[in-house]
């Protein structure tokens, strides 16, 4: 497998760190990566694709934005020999590439020219978020193009897989893939026995992405619960964009506890009596917010604990909750709200026990690691040997002759 991708396989961050237990914890394939943070992958065999100097020092000025736009379209035309050589020699049976606006366009050429079968994986619609950092964002002209160059790698690609059954709608009539969550955690341990009613105060726990209008949300809510007895939030990010003092506030207040490693991240699991996961009420994100999906739930669900989601109805994350029955989902953009909620399931024993069995079920079934790596493994075989099975031109050629 040639794994081309800016989404490489490590621990930093959700999507990463997916593809990490896929391709690294486990080994059903002879993998290679190459991209632009290929150095930041584990896996040994990788290339990183690097700019002379004079585009590095460019995309340090105001230029930044407009170089990253013109690659995301000469990407689609040119790939750089040191990168074709690469592929070449390690003559992959198969690319799969987790689709993003710089290396999709690489991976589809790369593909092409091998002949080989290529695999996507839509975890997000990047060019539709307004999570994308300023200095990379296409331009509102570039949108449009970006959008039909993902409709087509779904049309043409050997395989789609879709993050979310949002996702997979967001395509219309032309899905055609499975819907592959962001695999969890694969060890195995027994779920802990839910305490018959909460702690107090009752000790709810976030883990993930605390930027833009998640982090919004997360500070209104922090506000919401800092002077409460009842309720103790802790927030586990890799960073926010918060101003500093409320930084240091929330600090003080225990709330923020910054990063930990997930392996660490597991005794604060362990301690909690619930847990929190979150999607924007903005309208800007309506889109990302129909399509994406919220990784840290698949490493929640494991504990038997009540899920809290705090998203709008329309959101994957609310939808899921109420199709599986995974999680209390409060559509009020109002921490508030929240709050209220987490307090009257707190005081409701059978609540809490019915929304810690939804958890159970959910680590269970749809969301059970083994079974979605099962999944990811047995589509990319499966094109792989349905490529093997086909004649490519050369052969046919030969057989003409």
């Amino acid at each position: 497998m040639l794994y081309i991708s800016a989404v490489v396989p490590d621990t930093t961050s959700g999507g990463r760190f997916a593809m990490y237990r896929h391709l690294v914890l486990k080994q059903d394939f002879e993998v290679a990566v190459a991209g632009t943070t290929a150095g930041d992958s584990p896996i040994e065999r990788r290339f990183v694709i690097r700019k002379n100097r004079l585009i590095e020092r460019l995309r340090r000025t105001r230029l930044s934005r407009l170089l990253y736009n013109l690659e995301y379209l000469q990407n689609w035309i040119m790939v750089p020999q040191p990168l074709m050589q690469f592929a070449q020699e390690f003559r992959p049976d198969v690319v799969v590439c987790v689709i993003e606006d710089w290396h999709m366009g690489l991976a589809w050429q790369i593909a092409t020219r091998l002949n080989v079968p290529l695999v996507v994986n839509f975890q997000d619609l990047f060019c539709l978020s307004q999570f994308v950092p300023d200095k990379i964002r296409p331009f509102p002209w570039l949108v449009p193009f970006l959008v039909n160059r993902y409709r087509m790698l779904n049309r043409k690609a050997a395989q789609s897989f879709y993050t979310s059954e949002g996702m997979g709608n967001w395509f219309g009539q032309d899905r055609r893939g499975d819907v592959l969550y962001p695999v969890g955690d694969f060890s195995t341990f027994s779920i802990h026995v839910v305490k018959p009613k909460p702690q107090t105060p009752i000790q709810i726990v976030y883990a993930g992405n605390c930027y833009g209008a998640y982090g919004r949300m997360l500070l209104r809510l922090a506000n919401t619960v800092k002077e409460r007895s009842d309720i103790h939030l802790q927030i586990f990010a890799a960073g926010n964009d918060w101003p500093l003092e409320k930084v240091k506030e929330m600090t003080e207040a225990g709330i923020y506890k910054g990063f930990k490693p997930f392996e660490q991240l597991k005794s604060d699991f362990q301690q909690a009596d619930a847990f929190l996961t979150v999607m924007s009420f903005e309208k800007a994100e309506e889109p990302f917010m129909k399509t994406s999906f919220t990784t840290k739930w698949l490493d929640y669900v494991p504990y038997g604990k009540p899920v809290f989601v705090w998203a709008p109805d329309y959101s994957t994350a609310y939808q899921f909750a109420h199709q599986h029955r995974a999680g209390i989902a409060v559509s009020e953009d109002d921490p508030v709200a929240l709050v209220k909620a987490m307090i009257d399931a707190a005081s409701n024993l059978d609540t809490w026990q019915a929304a810690s069995g939804g958890a159970r079920n959910a680590a269970e079934t749809v969301l059970n690691a083994e079974k979605i790596h099962a999944l990811f493994v047995d589509r990319v075989n499966r094109v792989c040997r349905q490529s093997q099975d086909t004649p490519n031109i050369d052969e046919l050629q030969e057989l003409a002759r």
